[in-house]
């Protein structure tokens, strides 16, 4: 609906930023990644956006880059995670820590994230693991190209699990250039 926002940066704080468009000041819910980011106030800015509807309000959240927008989008589809909880998570952990976690079934380091308990920190892994690989990682690999190296090791035998695991670790070495290198070092992880 509002893919993003162009205009100047009036003010920020840590989870707020306001930037005026035209003579109209929006209002956007951010993550502390995104804080980070924006440069002084009076300077140009541009924001990914989601509008989140409510029965009783219109809410407009803000990111620095499409990757997080994508990361926010992705834990609003988990069940019980809302844009508040989404932007905790958000401002608790890098995207490709949180892939690890989700990934290695870490929940003692998701549930460190403030508002999220062991049970969330449960659910998330379990709902989350299969579609976490539709984002690239940062080193901005395809996910195409990730998920075809996944179900390559699958069609070999490999449970999905040590398959993620493997291809995950491969993608952070930095050094895999296309699919076939790629699942060559995946195995090499295995």
């Amino acid at each position: 609906m509002i893919a993003h926002i162009t205009g100047i940066l009036e003010r920020k704080s840590q989870n707020r930023a306001v930037v005026d468009v035209g003579g109209i000041g929006y209002e956007l819910h951010i993550p502390t990644s995104t804080y980070s980011a924006l440069p002084e106030p009076g300077s140009p800015v541009q924001l990914h956006t989601h509008l989140h509807v409510r029965e009783d309000a219109l809410m407009l959240y803000g990111f620095s880059s499409v990757r997080e927008l994508e990361f926010f989008r992705l834990l609003l589809g988990a069940s019980r995670i809302g844009p508040g909880v989404a932007l905790n998570i958000l401002s608790g952990i890098s995207f490709d820590e949180f892939k690890s976690a989700v990934y290695n079934e870490d929940i003692n380091r998701l549930s460190s994230i403030s508002g999220i308990g062991t049970k969330t920190a449960k659910r998330l892994v379990l709902e989350l693991k299969d579609k976490i690989t539709d984002i690239p990682a940062e080193t901005g690999y395809p996910a195409d190209t990730a998920s075809a190296a996944i179900a390559g090791m699958v069609s070999l035998g490999y449970t999905r699990s040590v398959a993620e695991t493997a291809v995950h670790a491969a993608l952070q070495s930095g050094s895999v250039l296309d699919l076939g290198e790629l699942i060559k070092a995946a195995l090499k992880n295995v």
